[in-house]
């Protein structure tokens, strides 16, 4: 499929213009989320997910009421995010057991739910999502997401940078680091919301972790760890969806493995930088 030919489909630039949208915003909030070591919590709402999506189903099933299941998933999300937060603050739990009840928990409940409803097709949209099935209504949601994220982050990146790298000056300086923590923790919960129809709970921790992690092999400050991570959560998506389209493969798995490549080139350009060859 040629480019003039993917451009022709609505599909096609409906999910070209969710990857620009939503790879950028995910790379920038997973430099915060890798710097916290954060990556396995928005590892384990993704799949979450997959109790979101049961619960919205049964609702309909039980009560009737014709709720959109994103709706329960995003719901489920803030409310799981928030308590692991609350967790992490007033329990004398390691955050990493928290993380572990949590998302094993969440996910043996929704496929009980699942399989008490018989709808186990489910699972295949929840677990690998579909970038194709994006709409212009979708793509409203994901840019009032990327402006959030923007926003937030940019206006409190003081307070953020200065909590994630010395979380005791922070407290020093009567920053109101619980609240940040929280509305972070809400942050990550609606990210993966919105981005779970790109990548589906198995594979989108990877727009949020592998950005900003191939972005520290190369980046000898803050800003250029920014920088990096949003050139890499933008053009892996793309060339992803590109990919997939022309050589006719599974999206998702294509926007991760362009993710890894950005990974290995950026690895390999900090190779030669402190191995340089000698003639």
């Amino acid at each position: 499929m040629s480019l003039a030919e993917i451009w022709s489909y609505d599909f096609m630039r409906f999910a070209l213009f969710s990857a620009c949208l939503l790879g950028p915003a995910c790379a920038l909030l997973g430099v915060f989320v890798t710097l916290r070591g954060m990556a396995f919590f928005s590892d384990a709402l993704a799949h979450s997910a997959v109790t979101g999506v049961a619960i919205g189903f049964l609702v309909q099933e039980k009560l009737g009421l014709n709720l959109d299941p994103m709706l329960t998933v995003l719901v489920f999300s803030l409310l799981q995010a928030s308590f692991m937060a609350w967790l992490f603050h007033r329990s004398t739990l390691a955050p990493d057991t928290v993380i572990a009840f949590s998302f094993t928990g969440s996910v043996a409940l929704g496929v009980i739910i699942i399989a008490m409803l018989g709808k186990y097709r489910l699972l295949d949209g929840i677990l690998f999502g579909s970038i194709y099935a994006n709409s212009p209504a979708g793509l409203m949601r994901q840019g009032m997401l990327a402006l959030i994220i923007a926003a937030v982050l940019l206006t409190q990146m003081r307070g953020y940078t200065l909590s994630t790298l010395s979380p005791e000056l922070a407290h020093g300086q009567r920053l109101r680091t619980a609240w940040m923590n929280y509305l972070f923790a809400l942050l990550i919960a609606a990210t993966v919301v919105t981005a779970l129809k790109m990548l589906g709970a198995l594979l989108l921790s990877a727009l949020i972790v592998i950005p900003p992690a191939a972005a520290k092999l190369v980046s000898g400050s803050f800003r250029s760890l920014l920088l990096v991570s949003l050139v890499g959560g933008l053009a892996a998506p793309l060339l992803g969806v590109l990919t997939s389209a022309t050589l006719n493969v599974p999206t998702g798995p294509a926007i991760v493995l362009m993710n890894v490549v950005f990974l290995l080139l950026c690895y390999g350009w900090r190779l030669t930088r402190h191995h340089p060859t000698t003639a």
